[in-house]
């Protein structure tokens, strides 16, 4: 089995936020970034509006509507994705936060792992060298 490395983890972790999002939205975000800091995953996803929400963002109650929404499939959801980045990372996710801001077409996720995966990855580099 090919050894772990941060970088490829971050990369499988956004390539399968973009694909969840997709899956549940109807069409992914333009971009997603994941990043690996100590024991957290923190994901933030761009151009994540779908046509309709882009029709009801201009709005004050087109925005809390979206934002509604989104929060309420997230808690729907949240087991799944966090099933599937515990998998990539190789531990436990203990709890996920989500936060949607409209006007920005952004959302950002973090995950709470269960160690932290960022040191147990630099003690593997070191141990190999």
């Amino acid at each position: 089995m090919a050894r772990h490395r941060k970088g490829t983890i971050e990369e499988a972790v956004a390539t399968a936020v973009k694909q969840f999002q997709k899956e549940q939205q109807g069409r992914g975000p333009s971009e997603v970034r994941a990043h690996l800091v100590g024991s957290l995953v923190l994901v933030r996803s761009s151009g994540i509006l779908t046509p309709t929400e882009s029709h009801l963002s201009p709005s004050s109650d087109g925005r809390k509507l979206i934002k509604s929404a989104r929060q309420e499939l997230h808690q729907i959801v949240h087991k799944d994705i966090e099933g599937i980045i515990g998998g990539i990372v190789g531990c436990n996710v203990l709890r996920s936060y989500c936060d949607t801001n409209v006007l920005a077409a952004e959302q950002v996720e973090v995950y709470v792992l269960e160690h932290d995966m960022e040191k147990i990855l630099l003690r593997a580099d070191l141990d190999q060298q």
